[in-house]
């Protein structure tokens, strides 16, 4: 199509660049993300947080950075960093769905296995369901979006995945403990099924589900208040890893079962 062709003269130097560009928009992520830590009430530092993600990653990400695969219009970016197209929409929302109810369906049987689950709530509260807009939406677009392309331009498919996960991983790492790092390496897994769910769907839309769902309830499903740290943790790592190798093996049967007509 003719609106997703590069404007012509529009490399702007960090297209040309991939590798510095990986580096810009992940610390361009981070650096914004430190609005959700402004002290404005409950619902406005996610909101701003949001809204400000989204100008970035759909206006200057395509109109001035050029990024990542050139100036485009947008119909052209979306394409390129697969935000369309959106069909089979069925199918792709359905795989999303799936996939989080594989991941949270581990974690909550690890939880129920150490005896001590409880309900709770709190643990889902409205301010979460906004924030995961945020990450369900705008981290896919960055990471399995733009930086994954950029990776893509530079190295063979599997590494490009490898790494794009590394970075979204290091991306969640905080305070330096065995608990923290173990849960890096769960999100690194978790950021190697998104990318592949994306490349073999051709699209971002399942990862997006997968992610904002996830992220709503998971905290609800891992609740054991009084567990005994070391089994629950074990447990949920062990049923976690499992559950997202099973994921891949969906993602596999479902792209082929049900294959979009009009990929490209």
């Amino acid at each position: 199509m003719a609106d997703t062709q590069p404007v012509p003269g529009s490399r702007p130097w960090l297209a040309e660049h991939p590798r510095v560009a990986i580096a810009v928009t992940a610390v361009g992520y981070a650096v914004l993300s430190m609005l959700e830590m402004v002290p404005a009430g409950q619902f406005l530092p996610p909101l701003l947080l949001f809204v400000s993600l989204g100008v970035v990653a759909l206006y200057l990400m395509p109109r001035v950075l050029g990024l990542p695969c050139g100036r485009k219009p947008f119909r052209g970016y979306c394409y390129d960093i697969r935000l369309l197209p959106l069909e089979p929409v069925g199918r792709n929302v359905l795989l999303g769905l799936l996939l989080a109810l594989l991941t949270l369906g581990s974690i909550f049987l690890a939880t129920w296995l150490t005896g001590h689950f409880a309900v709770d709530w709190s643990t889902i509260p409205a301010r979460r369901w906004l924030k995961g807009l945020t990450r369900g939406v705008w981290e896919e677009v960055y990471f399995r979006g733009i930086i994954l392309v950029l990776f893509l331009r530079v190295f063979p498919r599997r590494r490009a995945v490898v790494l794009s996960a590394f970075v979204f991983a290091m991306m969640h790492l905080g305070v330096l403990s065995l608990e923290a790092v173990v849960d890096v390496i769960s999100i690194f897994f978790i950021g190697l099924l998104s990318a592949y769910v994306v490349l073999e769907a051709g699209s971002l839309l399942p990862a997006i589900v997968f992610h904002y769902v996830h992220d709503i309830f998971v905290l609800w499903v891992q609740n054991a208040p009084g567990a005994d740290k070391v089994l629950s943790l074990t447990l949920l790592y062990g049923f976690l890893w499992s559950a997202l190798l099973l994921g891949a093996l969906l993602t596999r049967v479902m792209v082929e079962r049900w294959p979009d007509a009009h990929r490209r």
